[in-house]
């Protein structure tokens, strides 16, 4: 009798990565399985990594951002299952909630703001100021199940403002990026981005952003082929994500700081994982 065969092994989990941009502090996005994002705050000077919530659905990270001081974070997400459905009938008495940005405390999901979208990709927004944020493309008409507290909100993207993911990215030390009429990052593309040391290529194939990083030292930074993201830190350090992997290079050398892969879901019976907080 044959041994059962092993199940495949499953593909490396994407990362994503938010620095904050007055503070020693880092939000994650690991996604895999392809429905499920799981969040992580990251403290860049002590790489004390603390994980948080599993969300299932999608979790946009290129429409998502942090807060200078890393306190809080402004999300995009979409959930189309029929349990998200009645939930959301029975909490807001609609009968469809399956686009909506949200205002939380990383690593947590849990809504302490939340706008519902009316669909597509027309959400998230970025902080002008710790407590100021701009949700791009929600006008006066939007609903607001959630207010919160002690934060200022502007409505409509404001002209001068570039994308989401480069706005947050320009906030962080990014050159090169322009202001732009349009909230998408491909219809800013190809673009050339620099920080330090670091380039970062953008181009659009086919309605997908492909990102090339280049490293311009006279030493070779180990590891950038592949990555799925890369940055320098609030430490000055160069840090990357490759195959589901943190890393950072230390003294010219490549240091693994968490390996993500590990790390899966475990989907519970009525648990939905948009209204959790811990």
């Amino acid at each position: 009798m044959r041994p059962p065969k092993s199940p495949p092994p499953l593909p490396p989990a994407r990362i994503w990565v938010l620095l904050a941009s007055e503070a020693s502090t880092a939000v994650i996005f690991r996604r895999g399985p392809s429905r499920w994002t799981r969040l992580y705050l990251w403290n860049t000077r002590t790489d004390e990594i603390t994980p948080g919530s599993w969300f299932e659905g999608q979790l946009y990270e290129a429409m998502s951002d942090l807060s200078p001081d890393g306190e809080h974070l402004l999300y995009f997400a979409r959930n189309e299952s029929l349990g998200r459905q009645r939930a959301a009938k029975v909490r807001f008495g609609v009968d469809r909630f399956d686009t909506w940005t949200a205002l939380c405390r990383p690593p947590w999901v849990k809504a302490v703001g939340l706008w519902r979208v009316s669909g597509g990709f027309t959400g998230g927004g970025v902080f002008d100021k710790n407590r100021t944020v701009w949700l791009y493309n929600i006008y006066s008409s939007a609903e607001t199940p959630i207010q919160p507290g002690g934060f200022t909100v502007r409505l409509g993207k404001a002209e001068s403002q570039p994308p989401i993911l480069l706005a947050s990215m320009q906030r962080s030390g990014w050159q090169g990026i322009q202001p732009s009429a349009s909230s998408s990052v491909g219809d800013s593309l190809p673009l050339t981005l620099h920080k330090g040391a670091l380039e970062l290529r953008l181009s659009k194939f086919e309605y997908k952003v492909h990102k090339t990083y280049l490293w311009h030292k006279p030493q070779p930074a180990p590891g950038l082929e592949g990555a799925s993201w890369a940055d320098i830190d609030q430490q000055g350090r160069l840090v990357y994500a490759r195959a589901g992997k943190l890393l950072a290079v230390t003294a010219g050398h490549e240091v693994e700081l968490a390996d993500l892969n590990p790390d899966q879901p475990l989907k519970r019976a009525g648990q939905n994982a948009q209204e959790t907080s811990r």
